[in-house]
């Protein structure tokens, strides 16, 4: 599990007092995404001419605690187009900054959640060595590749932002196994966007913004414009499918009905590639086995005991004591998951 997060907004169009408050959530947020990853933490601060990476095996809580964190802050400005942040739980790949996100690859800049089973496979294909970390397979992928099929060959789990060929566009895509969510400041002409909803509503509220939260919806690229932002965020969609969904089934998860009323989610083996069957084992399919339900709100897993069926829409505990309104969008919902 790593974390993601960032902002998208049209350039020079923030006063003063907005930039400020911009700053104030970037800090809250490399703060609260911690709790997803503490091995490094990396940065891209893009204008319409330059991309700046920075890399620390520093914690990102600690980090905002540091003398160097106002240096960094200050290289956001109005001039900013997209900022994107990563904290990284160390998976495929030892623990040093050059396997930090963001990875350049290209004229790819991005940042990765998730787990590759087949980027070795992936690699060779693209006429790669094969990397120290399986997120550098999708930016390799993404640099070589049209974008809509750049997740073709792809088996595994992924929530994933990046920019390519413009640095007034960012793009944001999330299969089921991850989770990505996104709000709109429109008098400052920002997208935010955070792994969980909690990170991103903590952020917010500690910098004093009172925004709609949304879901990005699953199996879907979203191409936003900062140049063409107003009242809504301008976005293009195209949909996407990965080796997942082509050969071994549409979905590596499901939701299933459980003995005792309850829903559960759990992996379901007859959808699994052969990698990810070996990587969780043969059995992982039996829900007697399952001691964690995937929250319908927050996307987070949690025990079994702290979940609420809730009229078949499992609800932790946590979420429980959130008032949910029209500011967090049902899935059922469909194509309003991500658009303002």
């Amino acid at each position: 599990m790593c974390g993601i997060f960032g902002f998208a907004k049209t350039s020079g169009r923030q006063s003063d007092n907005q930039l400020d408050i911009l700053k104030r959530v970037v800090t809250e947020l490399t703060d609260e995404s911690s709790i997803r990853g503490t091995d490094s933490t990396g940065f891209s601060i893009i204008d319409k001419d330059n991309r700046y990476t920075y890399k620390t095996l520093v914690d990102s809580s600690t980090l905002v605690t540091e003398p160097d964190w106002d240096m960094l802050l200050d290289k956001v400005s109005r001039d900013t187009t997209v900022f994107m942040g990563h904290v990284r739980l160390a998976t495929t790949g030892s623990v040093k900054v050059e396997n930090a996100h963001p990875f350049n690859i290209g004229n790819v800049t991005g940042v990765h959640n998730g787990i590759i089973h087949n980027y070795n496979q992936v690699s060779k294909e693209l006429g790669k060595d094969t990397p120290d970390v399986d997120s550098q397979v999708l930016f390799q992928s993404l640099n070589k590749r049209e974008m809509s099929k750049a997740f073709e060959d792809i088996d595994g789990d992924f929530a994933i932002t990046w920019v390519k060929d413009s640095n007034s566009k960012v793009h944001l895509a999330r299969e089921s196994g991850r989770p990505m969510v996104v709000a709109y400041w429109k008098k400052a002409r920002v997208l935010l966007w955070a792994s969980t909803r909690d990170i991103l509503l903590d952020a917010m509220t500690r910098a004093g913004l009172v925004l709609p939260i949304k879901k990005v919806k699953e199996d879907y690229i979203y191409t936003y414009d900062t140049d063409m932002f107003d009242s809504r965020p301008n976005v293009d969609s195209v949909e996407f499918e990965t080796l997942s969904q082509l050969d071994y089934g549409y979905r590596n998860y499901n939701w299933k009905p459980y003995s005792g009323g309850t829903v559960r989610y759990y992996r379901n083996n007859s959808s699994m590639s052969p990698a990810t069957k070996s990587l969780y084992g043969a059995n992982t399919c039996d829900a007697g086995q399952v001691n964690q339900e995937l929250c319908y709100f927050c996307y987070e897993y949690a025990p079994s005991e702290e979940i609420i069926p809730n009229d078949g829409r499992p609800i932790c505990v946590q979420c429980e004591v959130v008032e949910y309104n029209d500011t967090f969008i049902d899935r059922d919902k469909g194509d309003n998951d991500v658009l303002f």
